[in-house]
């Protein structure tokens, strides 16, 4: 066994591999770049008011993953139901799209336009489109009248690139219906079950999706853990193709550490350029074009009590600052205080460009406009705001990114004693509940040989995996390509 393993990150897939490892005695220490852990799944605490970077909410498939956090959690945790809506062309749909809810809502020209698209999809007049893009994929299943009303706007404002430049693997994975045929036939009656990627309720902590990692914190001190927060990764010193020792900035000082196990969940490029001796341009080149689409968080604290029935509503209209809108109190009741509301507003922008440099001030007077014209919201029921920004929020899927995948992971491919997990240490828009489950079957890998594979597949395939069996080779760490 490893004496010592070093975590590069404390978000959902770091955390739990620490939290993990620390349970059956193994020496960790985690590097932390932010002053709390959770990663994009912290929660920040603000005058008794409680807020999430978005949306996170904690569903699976899997008993022993849900069983882990359940006996973590305790009666902290709670089940809350979900009610989603998009917001378009001045009225609310329900989400996910239901073809007899949108044929009488939207004016009766479009209607019948997207119903005569329906026809068209389901006669196979697209089937010849190429499903390389997004556009042609969305187009293939839902036709091109309800690509041009949402899909294609909400896609570009959302991403900030033509969806004609969006890769057909990012709809793929996160479109919840695989054409507008289970919508019709849903619509009918004829179809009972829900798209794998909906549930109707989720299991939620009281105080914000931030407790969990909080808790797990909490057992990971408790067993001997360290977590060194404020702590950003500079340089991944390499020596016989393993990590000779890790240098990291904390509080002005630069300091190093060494482990004979590494576990980072830090951004795919930004490992790569930080692995030195240098690697060949070829990658350095690579990772310098894979980037992340930004997220701005408005945090709005309300004197009034109900803003929505909806846990979250979309809004892919163009002229609507925000992509998407948060109701705090539908998440949970006990994020806010007695008779006020919360609401996070999501917007979606690129580092540097105007909106992640424009003055808070301006974007807040924006949006309460807005909020204001939709009936959400008023300035004078305003307490307070303020504002989160995260730089690595969702990994943009352009048209080679596979291609660029494949070759960053050559990059780190050679490296002994080492494996890349989560959203950032893999480049890929999963899940919390597999990036929890990469990072607890990291630590089955690193203390008894559960191959590395498996691991890598759970972003990419609904597996099931027994995790709790500890896969002995012959009880030495082994690692498998």
């Amino acid at each position: 066994m490893p004496k010592h393993v070093v975590i590069l990150g404390a978000g959902p897939a770091g955390s739990s591999a620490a939290e993990a490892l620390t349970r059956e005695g193994a020496q960790v220490d985690v590097l932390e770049m932010e002053p709390i852990v959770g990663g994009l799944c912290r929660s920040t605490q603000r005058n008794g008011f409680i807020f999430d970077l978005g949306g996170h909410r904690f569903i699976t498939k899997d008993d022993l993953l849900l069983a882990e956090i359940e006996e973590l959690m305790g009666d902290e945790l709670i089940v809350r139901p979900r009610k989603s809506v998009i917001r378009l062309q001045e009225r609310f749909f329900n989400y996910p799209l239901e073809f007899l809810d949108a044929f009488k809502k939207l004016p009766l020209k479009v209607s019948f336009k997207s119903a005569f698209d329906f026809l068209l999809t389901w006669t196979g007049t697209y089937k010849n489109l190429s499903d390389s893009t997004f556009e042609n994929w969305i187009i293939k299943r839902f036709g091109k009248t309800m690509y041009n009303i949402y899909f294609g706007p909400y896609s570009y404002k959302l991403w900030g690139i033509p969806p004609t430049e969006i890769s057909s693997k990012w709809a793929a994975q996160r479109i919840s219906l695989s054409n507008i045929t289970e919508v019709f036939l849903r619509a009918l009656g004829k179809k009972k079950n829900m798209p794998k990627t909906y549930a109707t309720n989720f299991l939620y902590p009281k105080k914000g999706i931030g407790q969990i990692f909080e808790r797990m914190a909490e057992e990971i001190q408790k067993n001997n853990g360290r977590i060194h927060l404020n702590a950003k990764v500079e340089k991944i010193v390499l020596k016989n193709e393993k990590i000779d020792y890790i240098v990291y900035s904390q509080d002005g000082k630069q300091k190093k550490i060494s482990a004979d196990f590494v576990v980072s969940t830090i951004p795919l490029p930004e490992f790569v350029l930080s692995i030195e001796p240098k690697p060949k341009d070829v990658y350095l080149d690579v990772a310098r074009t894979m980037n992340f689409r930004c997220i701005k968080f408005l945090h709005i604290m309300l004197n009034k009590e109900i803003v929505t029935d909806n846990t979250w509503i979309y809004f892919p209209e163009e002229k609507f600052t925000f992509f998407r809108i948060q109701d705090r109190r539908n998440w949970s009741p006990t994020a806010v205080p007695a008779s006020k509301n919360a609401i996070t507003l999501e917007i979606a922008c690129s580092k540097n460009d105007d909106m992640w440099l424009a003055p808070e001030e301006e974007i807040f007077s924006r949006c309460i406009a807005q909020l204001e014209e939709l009936g959400l919201a008023r300035r004078s029921e305003v307490i307070d705001y303020f504002f989160e920004k995260i730089e690595h929020a969702y990994p943009i899927y352009t048209l080679d990114y596979e291609e660029k995948v494949r070759i960053a992971y050559r990059a780190i491919s050679k490296i002994k004693d080492f494996i890349a997990i989560g959203r950032q240490g893999l480049f890929r828009y999963n899940n919390m509940d597999h990036s929890l489950k990469m990072g607890y079957l990291t630590a089955k890998h690193i203390l008894h040989g559960y191959p590395r594979q498996r691991i890598l597949e759970i972003a990419t395939e609904d597996i099931i995996f027994d995790w709790q069996d500890p896969g002995y080779h012959d009880g030495h760490v082994h690692v498998i390509e």
